[in-house]
């Protein structure tokens, strides 16, 4: 299923439909119930998951005519990735056009320029200095999840004492830019780059770049003197 229709899918259900109502402007239960011919009590159930989930936010009440204050129910900023965004298609032109009018190689430059640019975003961080190895292959991992994948080193790295001429491989079972990759798979070098920034180590990617990509990416364990 792809990221388009996840989202459609999404929003048939009565959750995504709460979502949309409440993109346009904050709403009480009662106001959601009356619009969805729904119960009060399903749609505060509905309401609670989408809080637990971050996606939805109590804001103030609503002062009815008569009766009780009612509250009123607001999206959150976590929301946003729900709706359709014209990011992804963006992109993929901008790369293809990027591919048709750069040499392979100022092209591979330019992938790891941006995954370097990238990594700067994270290297204030304190693990970003750490003298062990296999602490900054760990933040490294903790800095990938972060931007979406599923990463994790292989059994067996993290019993390593002694790091020195030792290899980590670092795998994931969800591409960060999976939609992007079968096209473009030189994409994978931005995401090398980006490792070999955060780790100051030698990373190289042996990705698998079919239909449904995985990241793997091999990280050489040398210990500075």
């Amino acid at each position: 299923m792809t990221g388009n229709q996840a989202q459609r899918r999404f929003f048939r259900s009565t959750r995504g439909r709460i979502v949309a109502l409440l993109s346009r402007q904050g709403a009480t239960v009662e106001e959601l119930a009356r619009e969805l011919g729904l119960t009060d009590n399903a749609v505060r159930a509905h309401l609670a998951a989408l809080e637990r989930d971050g996606f939805v936010v109590q804001r103030g009440e609503r002062r009815a005519a008569q009766g009780k204050p009612a509250y009123l129910y607001e999206l959150a900023p976590a929301a946003d990735p729900l709706f359709p965004r014209a990011y992804l298609p963006t992109l993929d032109a901008l790369l293809e056009l990027l591919t048709e009018q750069l040499p392979a190689a100022e092209l591979e430059r330019l992938l790891r320029t941006i995954g370097q640019r990238l990594a700067q975003r994270w290297r204030a961080n304190e693990q970003s200095r750490s003298s062990e190895p296999l602490s900054r292959v760990r933040w490294a991992v903790a800095v990938l999840n972060e931007l979406g994948a599923l990463a994790e080193l292989e059994v067996g790295v993290e019993d390593l004492s002694d790091c020195s001429g030792s290899q980590a491989r670092l795998r994931a079972a969800s591409c960060p830019l999976a939609a992007l990759i079968p096209s473009h798979p030189r994409l994978c070098l931005l995401v090398e780059a980006l490792l070999a920034e955060l780790t100051a180590l030698p990373v190289r990617a042996c990705c698998c770049c079919a239909e449904r990509p995985q990241c793997c990416f091999e990280i050489d364990l040398i210990t500075e003197h």
